[in-house]
């Protein structure tokens, strides 16, 4: 009788300790925390939300203080995302710009001014996405 008592005891303690360590496991990743291997991804649910992060570095980091700079980390893979499609609409503003320069007036000015409410828009677009999506700690 002892020894299936201790027996027992032995996997109620195992199983504890398992769960335990997945809970603190889980707790520790979120965006900036630290990292192992590059391009390994994890899932983590939170109230029932299912989270994808990757061991990278963050995109959004250069020009946000509240994004932690420090080589690999955690970072949501909507962070990923919706950085490249910033990237890519950014890169074709940028070439609207080219095409705008060899127009001629008032043709250049109507232009211009679309082109900078494009830069306005897309600016506030990074915002969210740095502070919805890749900020320290989501």
């Amino acid at each position: 009788m002892l020894k299936k008592s201790v027996a027992t005891l032995l996997a109620i303690g195992f199983l504890a300790s398992t769960s335990l360590t997945v809970g603190a496991h889980a707790a520790t990743i979120s965006n900036g925390s630290a990292c192992a291997k590059s391009g390994s991804s994890t899932i983590v649910k939170v109230k029932g939300v299912s989270k994808t992060y990757i061991c990278t570095i963050n995109p959004a980091a250069a020009g946000n203080p509240n994004i932690a700079k420090s080589g690999k980390t955690w970072t949501l893979k909507t962070c990923l995302t919706y950085y490249a499609q910033y990237k890519t609409y950014l890169k074709n503003l940028n070439d609207q710009k080219d095409l705008i320069n060899i127009l001629t007036e008032p043709d250049k000015s109507d232009a211009m001014k679309g082109y900078n409410d494009g830069v306005v828009s897309l600016n506030r677009t990074l915002a969210s996405i740095e502070n919805n999506h890749c900020k320290t700690g989501l």
